[in-house]
């Protein structure tokens, strides 16, 4: 704007010579000031609210003199002055109003009318009055409040991601699922920060029971987890103010299993950040707990016959080979100072082709599910059952003589002809078991495969003999009756 003098109307020389021109020549300079003046404030008012959210200035006492824009966090800026500045902020964080020195990129946590924060990020020069002494803040603030969280987010992910690094890099060096499940279980407390952490299998209308855990006890703990179970991951407080973490499996079945991880009661809780944290990381827990379920259930599929659920012919031999190898026999002469290794019944069922022919399939299914359930319940957990055939079972009795053998054999023939079900027990579908037993033999090492021969042929004895009876491989030959109802 130009504001060099003009000549008046009758020139430089009239108008220095009249007092009444010169009067109205210093308004017109004076008006142009004052609208240059003007002018430069609003220009650099506008330059400076376009580059920040916030402009201000204090006084020495703390109190708002100067605010822009019109509109600060959705109250009008009028409102505001005179006030305290610290009022602005969310309480507990940082105060900028407090400084008392030039800074730059400040940042603070400002609240809005609906109790919401807003980060912004304040540059602030201090006041000084003729004196010297301090008079007040002059700043700008810019609101961050979505960079913040972008970061925070980009933070977390990073965060995240660290972790499920350290995990899976730890399970990828196991091979079996079990010891998976074990690696994730102990790297997940180093990660979280936590005293310890358990895989809970919750039964119907029952406590609680600890799966595999890592860390400190868990004992004390787990009524407050079991009032914690639900749907969703909860926390709460633990009998002694411990901080719980209880976040269950997200498929649910029965059992119903879920992570509890949990902190002293002096250590701070689990943030919004490790809850999410948490959250992600546990499914890296139930990934390894199903891998584990997997490979168990493949391995029962594997070993077992699927009908029946008795050990198949396979997982019998190779379970009876581990047996012998175990009781390692000695050599000739040294049989009278070793206890017997165990005996070997090998069970054919007599007229399962008439039931097969006259009931049909489903119910000859039915007899071997029914002699199976008969087997099962007359062998001890030390001992090895299995169907072998069609209508062949085997049993390895553990560390028993040739007496013990005799007498469980005769216990399962006469319970073959009196326990079954009725149907099974009468007319031409009679249902009766021939067996022949083979004790191992001291001082003899043998093979599965030579003590199912000795056992196979004791058999053939017992079917020549009228069947419904058994029949005992040794140097003696032991005979019965037929076991009758």
């Amino acid at each position: 704007m130009d504001l060099a003098p003009h000549p008046g109307p009758e020139g430089d020389s009239a108008s220095a010579g009249n007092p009444a021109i010169s009067a109205a020549h210093v308004a017109r300079l004076d008006s142009r000031l004052r609208g240059a003046l003007l002018e430069s404030r609003q220009r650099w008012r506008d330059f400076v609210t376009l580059a920040a959210d916030l402009v201000f200035e204090t006084d020495a006492d703390g109190l708002l003199t100067f605010l822009a824009p019109d509109q600060l966090l959705g109250r009008p800026a009028e409102t505001l002055l005179h006030r305290p500045a610290r009022d602005l902020l969310v309480p507990g964080g940082a105060d900028p109003f407090a400084l008392r020195t030039a800074m730059r990129d400040m940042r603070a946590w400002m609240r809005r009318p609906d109790g919401q924060g807003a980060c912004f990020s304040f540059n602030l020069a201090p006041l000084s009055d003729a004196a010297g002494r301090f008079a007040g803040l002059r700043g700008t603030a810019r609101d961050v409040t979505a960079e913040e969280a972008a970061a925070e987010a980009q933070a977390m992910m990073l965060r995240r991601a660290g972790a499920l690094e350290v995990l899976v890099r730890r399970v990828r060096q196991e091979v079996l699922a079990p010891r998976m499940l074990a690696a994730t279980l102990e790297s997940l407390p180093p990660v979280l920060g936590c005293a310890g952490a358990v895989v809970l299998e919750f039964p119907p209308g029952k406590p609680p029971l600890v799966v595999l855990r890592h860390g400190e006890d868990p004992g004390p703990l787990l009524a407050a987890a079991q009032a914690l179970d639900g749907p969703v991951a909860a926390f709460g407080p633990g009998p002694g103010g411990e901080h719980l973490a209880l976040i269950p499996q997200p498929v649910r079945g029965e059992p119903r299993h879920a992570l509890l991880a949990w902190r002293p009661a002096l250590a701070r809780g689990f943030d919004a950040e490790e809850r999410t944290l948490m959250v992600s990381l546990t499914d890296l827990v139930f990934v390894a707990l199903g891998n584990q379920a997997l490979q168990r259930e493949l391995e029962l599929q594997a070993r077992t016959e699927a009908l029946t659920g008795l050990l198949n012919r396979r997982a019998f031999l190779a379970d009876l080979r581990r047996r012998l190898d175990r009781h390692g026999h000695a050599g000739p002469g040294a049989g009278a100072l070793q206890s017997p290794a165990g005996a070997l019944l090998f069970i054919d069922l007599d007229n399962f082709k008439p039931i097969n022919d006259l009931l049909g399939h489903e119910a000859g299914d039915a007899a071997l599910i029914a002699v199976a359930n008969l087997l099962r319940d007359l062998v001890r957990p030390v001992d090895l059952v299995a169907r072998i055939g069609g209508d062949e079972f085997a049993i390895w009795l553990e560390a028993v003589d040739a007496q013990a053998a005799a007498g469980r054999a005769e216990a399962i023939t006469w319970a073959g002809a009196n326990t079954l079900p009725m149907l099974l027990r009468s007319g031409p579908t009679a249902l009766t078991f021939s067996i022949g037993c083979a004790p191992s033999l001291p001082g003899v090492a043998e093979t599965p495969e030579q003590l199912i021969a000795r056992a196979d042929a004791a058999m053939y004895q017992a079917k020549r003999a009228g069947r419904n009876c058994w029949r005992l491989d040794g140097p003696a030959l032991v005979t019965t009756e037929p076991a009758t109802a």
